[in-house]
């Protein structure tokens, strides 16, 4: 009996051991401050948690000075840093959700002692107060983005930035060398006078404009001089002015003036026989297919409800440094204004099909990234888009990367016109994106291009 007894007092003794072991463990996953800031793994996205929420809401302000804990992927772009959540918010040319991404600071005396570029593409933790970002470059965008972008953790202290996985799960891409790469396209031996070309890239903001964007348009710009496009007829609009090296030369600032004085600079030499080749390479704002709008503008004249489209919502390209919209409409009227016999665009960004409707005429191929609805992605490597990236293949027979031939001439004719290109896209792009193209002036993107269109026997 009373080894009975004494068993069944061992029992309630471990039954409420056990007990209050799990209260314990409640009590503290319900009353960490910052739970809902730790990420899961990088390869399993989230699913239920809101990211970096509890700082990044409507009321951070009310948090300025209080201490946080975050843990994420750092990334860099020109001096300014921030963590992720998830690493494919890194390859997607549209705005982050706010409470998936925070920026990341830290006070002067740390400068010499800390450099975020050393940490780019690593898991880290990081512990700071919650503070206004000061960056002149985040305060303009702020008032396209909304005050919540503006919340950052600062740091100041060395030991409150620490590794947590050694392992690079984002690769910074490199700056490409097009001579290296390429270097029969570098000669430029044929010009033809009556081409002209206005290659884009805005970026929004310091941390958003990143190194793909210039990969991108020094590439293209060394494709058409190798095409025949002479130099003072192709103007480059870039970020702020200037570019990332000096391979090729950077015209105008991405802001509204920049862009109107490119313009009205190829207005003096384009006519009516003129081809006009466009490239809009950014991030981008619209409207998704499930009706939630990421900065995109109202629709002022009705033109986004035509047909089963009724979204209201103009997509935007993005100014650098600039709370101005660029509306797929503002570009449509800068193109209208330009005397040309014909034009090719190549537009990268997010919702990029929506200026198909826009930019429709005569004699035109539009080549977009995706649809009117759809974020799209850089290339895998984040050297590149993944749109452009198999543009440049098809166009110049070869691997932007590897420098593997490739084959996009369908008809065998040495020639690789507009539609052979896209079918070799649409053939090899391997992200979440469908690219639509349309060259008969009905301003519907297809993904089926026809073989006997307009852009059958249009070339660069």
């Amino acid at each position: 009996m009373n080894y009975l007894k004494n068993n069944k007092q061992s029992l309630n003794l471990k039954f409420l051991l056990r007990t209050l072991s799990i209260v314990l463990l409640g009590i503290i996953i319900f009353s960490c401050d910052t739970d809902d800031d730790i990420p899961v793994e990088e390869n399993n996205p989230p699913q239920t948690t809101t990211g970096y929420s509890k700082i990044k809401n409507n009321e951070w302000r009310d948090h300025i000075g209080e201490e946080f804990e975050v843990e994420g992927i750092l990334i860099e772009e020109n001096g300014i840093a921030k963590l992720l959540i998830d690493k494919n918010d890194y390859y997607i040319d549209g705005i982050i959700k706010e409470t998936n991404y925070i920026y990341i600071d830290k006070i002067s005396d740390l400068d010499n002692s800390i450099n975020f570029s050393e940490y780019f593409g690593k898991k880290v933790k990081i512990k700071g107060t919650c503070e206004e970002n000061e960056n002149n470059s985040i305060q303009i965008s702020s008032e396209l983005l909304g005050d919540i972008s503006l919340a950052t953790i600062v740091i100041n202290n060395l030991i409150n930035i620490q590794i947590l996985n050694p392992n690079i799960i984002i690769q910074r891409p490199p700056i490409i060398s097009i001579c290296q790469v390429y270097p029969a396209i570098c000669e430029f031996p044929i010009f033809e006078n009556n081409k002209t070309a206005l290659l884009y890239s805005g970026g929004i903001n310091a941390s958003y404009a990143y190194k793909r964007y210039w990969n991108d348009l020094k590439l293209m710009y060394a494709i058409l001089r190798d095409k025949g496009y002479p130099e003072n007829k192709i103007r480059v609009v870039y970020k702020n002015g200037i570019g990332e090296d000096n391979e090729i030369p950077v015209h105008y600032a991405a802001n509204q003036t920049g862009l109107n004085e490119a313009f009205n600079y190829l207005d003096e030499y384009t006519n009516s026989a003129t081809k006009f080749f466009l490239m809009m390479n950014n991030h981008g704002g619209g409207k998704d297919n499930f009706g939630r709008s990421s900065t995109g503008v109202f629709d002022t004249d009705g033109d986004d409800n035509r047909g089963s489209i009724s979204d209201n919502t103009d997509e935007q390209y993005f100014y650098y440094n600039s709370s101005t919209a660029l509306t797929d409409d503002y570009l449509a009227t800068k193109i209208n204004e330009l005397q040309f016999g014909s034009m090719i665009a190549v537009i990268k960004p997010c919702y990029s099909g929506g200026v198909i409707w826009d930019f429709k005429g005569p004699n035109r191929v539009i080549m977009t990234s995706g649809t009117e609805f759809q974020v799209t992605y850089s290339h895998t490597s984040g050297q590149y888009g993944e749109f452009t990236y198999h543009f440049f293949a098809a166009v110049t027979g070869k691997d932007p990367i590897t420098g593997a031939t490739v084959n996009a001439d369908l008809n065998s004719d040495g020639q690789v016109s507009m539609y052979e290109a896209q079918k070799y896209i649409l053939a090899n792009d391997v992200r979440p994106e469908q690219p639509q193209y349309e060259d008969d002036n009905d301003g519907v993107g297809t993904s089926s291009p026809s073989s006997t269109g307009f852009g059958s026997i249009t070339y660069l």
